[in-house]
């Protein structure tokens, strides 16, 4: 499938859509598709991306087009993100996000416990958890800017 055929698609399907969820996977193809149309891409990886397109099976009728999409769109960026290292806007920093809330509380536990027992194990956790986002956070934004410098950002 070509990159304007899946556009007309996913403009077609917003005329359709439902609900603001939908509206919001289709509008995140279209800012996709558009921001790769519009690239200085070679012929070999325009080929490769529309043959990945073509395997998506954007064609079919699904009953939840809500789900059904949100799992394509997903699979598509995860294959831009390994193929050609093209991340969507705010990547890094969601990612970041996660990580700083899966060990902040750990780390925040553990001088919790050293500093006061029952009371600092509840502080440290909480404080762990809202330090550790904010690490995570600028990190992942350092992150992304990087990726903007380097042109890798679609959307």
């Amino acid at each position: 499938m070509k990159l304007a055929e899946a556009l007309d698609v996913f403009k077609n399907l917003i005329q359709k859509a439902d609900t603001k969820s939908e509206l919001k996977i289709y509008q995140g193809f279209i800012n996709v598709l558009s921001n790769l149309k519009s690239r200085t891409l070679t012929e070999e990886q325009v080929k490769s991306i529309e043959l990945k397109l073509s395997t998506l099976n954007l064609m079919d009728d699904s009953d939840n087009k809500k789900k059904y999409f949100s799992k394509k769109l997903n699979e598509f960026t995860t294959y831009l993100r390994t193929e050609f290292s093209f991340v969507t806007a705010g990547y890094y920093a969601g990612v970041g996000m996660i990580w700083g809330m899966v060990f902040g509380p750990g780390l925040g536990l553990t001088f919790g416990t050293a500093f006061g027992g029952g009371t600092g194990m509840a502080i440290g956790l909480s404080m762990g958890a809202g330090i550790g986002m904010v690490f995570g956070m600028m990190f992942g934004a350092v992150k992304d800017l990087e990726a903007k410098k380097q042109n890798r950002v679609l959307g």
